[in-house]
This record gives C-alpha cells, sequence and structure tokens, in this order.
C-alpha cells in the first residue's frame, strides 16, 4: 500500500531545511563550556532575565481582577492589553522616532509563535511570485518561501545596506516579469552580515516601493524586519528613523521580535503597518485573518502584557545586558 499522497510542499518538507539540521545538532551535541555556536541565533542565557519574567509572571497570576482569564483561551482579536503595551513602548522609548500620531494610523497585530509566525501568515496571503530582497538573505525565511513557491530575487547589499540605485536597475531589467513581483522583504540589521541599513536608503526604497506601486497601479508591501534594531548599541551609529514616517502610500510595515531582547521562548513578535485588507478586519486575505484563524488562540500575548505596562525596563530596554550589533 502506498504512502499518504503529500502535496508539493509537503514533498519539499521532507528534505530537513538547514535551520532544523542546525538547531538538531546544537540540542544534541553542544557542551556547553567548550563549543561555540556560529549557526544558530541562540540568546545568550546569561542575558535572559529570569527573575524579572518571573516576578511579572507572578503578578499577572496574582491579579485576576487586573487580568482576567489569564490562562484561559485568548480573545480571537488578540490582547487589547498587549497591543497597547507595545504601543506604549514604541512611543516611550522613542522607536524609530514613532510618534503618537503615527502610530494612531496604523494597526498593530501580534503573532502567536513569534515574528516566524507573522512571516509565515505573509506568505499566506500574498500572491506567489517574486520576493525582492537582500544577498545574503535571512536563509530561514528564504527557503520557507521557496518551499511555499515564491521567487527569491536578492540584490547585493554594501555597508550601508541594500543600493537604491541598484533595486531601480533590476526592476527596471524585470521588463514584463515585474508584474509578477509580490512583495519586497528587507532586513534592516541584516543577519547574518549586522550591516545597519541606514535611514537615507530606508527612505529611498520606501520611494521606489511607491514607485513600483504606482507602475503597477496596485500596492506592493514592503516588509522591514527589525528583530535585530533594538540591540544596536554602537554611539556612533544614529538611531535608525522608521520607515513609517515616510511612508505616504501605506506601503511599510515592520516587523519586530521580544526573541533577541527578551527571551525566544516567548514567541512573540508584532507587525506593524497601515489599516487596511492586509491588516485590517478578520478579511480571507488579512493576514489578521491568517493569524487568527484558531479559534481557541493561545494566552501566552496575555501573559506578556503586563511587564511591558509595569516596568520601565521591559522590554528589551537599554538597561538589560545585550549584546553589541554594530558595522
Amino acid at each position: 500500500m502506498q504512502e499518504p499522497i503529500l502535496s508539493s510542499y509537503g514533498q519539499l518538507s521532507l528534505t530537513p531545511s538547514p535551520v532544523a539540521a542546525m538547531m538538531a545538532d546544537f540540542s544534541r551535541d553542544f557542551r556547553p563550556g567548550l563549543d561555540i555556536n556560529l549557526g544558530v541565533g541562540y540568546v545568550n542565557e546569561e542575558t535572559i532575565p529570569r527573575q524579572l519574567i518571573s516576578d511579572s509572571l507572578n503578578y499577572v497570576l496574582q491579579n485576576p481582577d487586573k487580568h482576567p482569564h489569564a490562562l484561559n483561551y485568548g480573545d480571537p482579536a488578540g490582547s487589547a492589553r498587549l497591543i497597547k503595551s507595545i504601543g506604549d513602548y514604541l512611543i516611550r522609548e522613542k522607536i524609530g522616532q514613532l510618534t503618537c500620531d503615527i502610530l494612531d494610523t496604523k494597526r498593530i497585530i501580534v503573532g502567536a509563535n513569534g515574528a516566524t509566525s507573522v512571516l509565515d501568515a505573509l506568505a499566506s496571503v500574498l500572491p506567489k511570485g517574486i520576493v525582492i530582497t537582500t544577498d545574503p538573505i535571512y536563509f530561514i525565511y528564504s527557503n520557507a518561501l521557496e518551499r511555499a513557491g515564491f521567487e527569491i530575487l536578492a540584490l547585493p547589499e554594501d555597508d550601508h545596506g541594500l543600493d537604491p540605485q541598484i533595486f531601480r536597475k533590476t526592476i527596471d531589467s524585470l521588463g514584463p516579469r515585474t508584474e509578477e513581483i509580490s512583495f519586497i522583504y528587507i532586513i534592516t540589521v541584516n543577519n547574518p552580515t549586522s550591516v545597519i541599513l541606514s535611514s537615507s536608503r530606508k527612505q529611498q526604497l520606501v520611494t521606489l516601493a511607491a514607485e513600483l506601486s504606482q507602475k503597477l497601479n496596485r500596492k506592493v508591501p514592503i516588509i522591514f524586519d527589525r528583530a535585530y534594531e533594538d540591540l544596536i548599541h554602537d554611539p556612533e551609529v544614529p538611531e535608525p528613523d522608521s520607515a513609517l514616517l515616510h511612508d505616504r502610500h501605506d506601503l511599510a510595515y515592520e516587523l519586530s521580535s521580544l526573541s533577541k531582547t527578551l527571551a525566544p521562548a516567548f514567541r512573540l513578535g508584532y507587525l506593524v503597518g497601515p489599516r487596511g485588507p492586509l491588516m485590517g478586519h478578520p478579511h480571507p486575505e488579512s493576514i489578521r485573518h491568517r493569524l487568527l484563524r484558531p479559534a481557541h488562540p493561545p494566552g501566552n500575548g496575555r501573559l506578556s502584557a503586563r511587564p511591558s505596562s509595569h516596568r520601565p525596563d521591559w522590554p528589551g530596554q537599554k538597561s538589560l545586558p545585550r549584546k553589541s550589533v554594530s558595522h
């Protein structure tokens, strides 16, 4: 009798991804104090604020009047307290020089399984086609995109990130295939090179995305993955501007995570972007619908909400010891 018939995606998934193989090797063979892990971005255990996490979790569980149903099924719309706490954090810490006026025009969506779940949702709701990104690229996502049927078009970067002129020339060289472009994916602090995308280039890329969208008569989303941006501590590097400051056509989205600034096990990522079909109400084509599809979403978001609103050094504040990222 034959085995169950697999889809094309299932067939491709029979081969372990590179990151899965490396993580399996790490968990099985890594020798603390002897080996150095250069393959997978595990967070240094000494930088995870265990006591702060414990205190905050205890506060949530001991105050059911303020945090009702903390261990029960979650609201399908996500934790309003957590979403507000993320917004408060972005404003309080002047992340990307965001202001209340700008953030009020955006929506925040939480990925219940980290930033990876947001990236997977994007691959589910956006049409298959060409994804423009940088070379080298975040190989975990590029592998997932290729398995899902996307074509990766990776452009070289220099010491300041992706060169807008190379971007423009590449678009021009595509000819009729320009119609196949699905979205643009840029990591603002590149993994694995640590190159920091300058604010001026970020602004130019948003402008080029607008020009491309006008040419195609449809919005082409440009996703800025800023997972490592809050780790920049080099005093000689200007604090990066948010791409949302320069977005006049509702094309720019910023993806962030608590995995590197707090603890990977929280599995909490979030996307900030313009209101509309991609981020709006549970619509068949919206990422929010894809992320919130389960009837009983997990409550980890509510358990994480209290720390960011209660403690001034949470999450990922400069007072916490963190590894530096610089040129």
